[in-house]
């Protein structure tokens, strides 16, 4: 018997692949990547095998297809702007394309009832694998016992007994299965979505809201919002500070022709990317900011680089006037 798992790297998902191992079923795990989730580097992927014995399968990659979801969820969106339902939805209908491509029977997944406010109560559960198309064919193996039986259990390929009826947010239950199993790192919860992280969504709220009517956000606008300081100079332009040399790094990598990037001549200190309109006035402003950030003695010298070039000194602003700008 064959079934394939919506794999997060966490320890449900961990705990779902073994237990349903255990009964026999050879387990292929996909592990869903969007811009707020999932991890696609190979340490990962060797991590999962090293540690826990498991293979991922495959490493879906769902950007482009996630986006409409940012400014659309037909379900709406949680406590922040986090569309999990829809997301869900999402994921699910991926997997049941490569269930049927691999010839698979079912879906496991590490989903625990009562433990996400939002997308897994038990009638959440219902509504999302009747509209991914997989009525009785997803199988929760640490939650099973709670819900009404799947067709793996009424066709006896699976030990409904075997399963367990966990709830809610707590982990005992799940360490103690994980005992069982000698690891010499005990997993650790998934890593979460950003979505559901307020000072994130605060600074994806402002993206949205500043984008063009009918635009949508594009791939490097997203990549953004994971790195630095962002600032709102005016609707139509926007500043990102770097905090450490591996941000500023990631600025200079995300910088296009149509940017400016600023940073401090003969010291140490910050990297900022401006966007959108980048005329001198912007740029002197920009600077004025990022000498807050900086060491050193004062006036700081930039030298810009992008859209347009030059050097520019800049006094810093007080603390109270930089803090105008910020959105997080």
């Amino acid at each position: 018997m064959k079934a394939v798992a919506l794999f997060s790297g966490g320890l449900d998902s961990i705990l779902a692949v073994k237990m349903m191992e255990e009964q026999g079923v050879e387990v292929l795990p996909l592990h869903m990547v969007t811009p707020f989730t999932g991890r696609k580097n190979p340490g990962f992927l060797t991590e999962m095998l090293e540690l826990y014995g498991v293979k991922i399968h495959r490493v879906v990659e769902l950007i482009t297809e996630f986006i409409p979801l940012l400014t659309g969820p037909p379900h709406g969106f949680g406590r922040h702007m986090n569309p999990c339902i829809d997301c869900k939805i999402l994921f699910l209908k991926k997997t049941k394309e490569i269930m049927e491509e691999v010839g698979a029977s079912f879906v496991i997944t590490g989903e625990v009832v009562g433990q996400r406010p939002m997308s897994q109560r038990a009638a959440t559960l219902h509504l999302i694998e009747k509209e991914a198309g997989l009525e009785g064919l997803i199988l929760r193996p640490l939650s099973a016992q709670l819900l009404p039986p799947t067709i793996p259990e009424l066709k006896g390929w699976i030990n409904r007994c075997k399963l367990e009826a966990i709830s809610g947010r707590g982990r005992k239950r799940q360490m103690e299965l994980a005992k069982r199993y000698g690891w010499r790192k005990m997993p650790s919860p998934a890593g979460g979505c950003l979505l559901t992280d307020p000072a994130f969504s605060k600074k994806l709220k402002d993206l949205l809201e500043h984008l063009a009517p009918g635009m949508a956000p594009n791939i490097r606008d997203l990549e953004l919002l994971r790195v630095g300081r962002h600032l709102r100079l005016s609707t139509q332009t926007k500043l990102v500070v770097g905090r450490s040399e591996g941000e500023n790094a990631t600025l200079q990598s995300l910088a296009t022709s149509r940017d400016v990037l600023l940073r401090p001549e003969g010291i140490p200190g910050p990297i900022g990317l401006l966007i959108g309109e980048v005329g001198k006035r912007k740029m002197e402003m920009a600077a004025s900011i990022m000498a807050r950030y900086c060491r050193g003695v004062k006036p700081i010298t930039f030298i810009c680089t992008g859209h347009l070039n030059g050097k520019l000194k800049a006094h810093p602003l007080p603390p109270e006037e930089v803090d105008r700008w910020l959105i997080t």
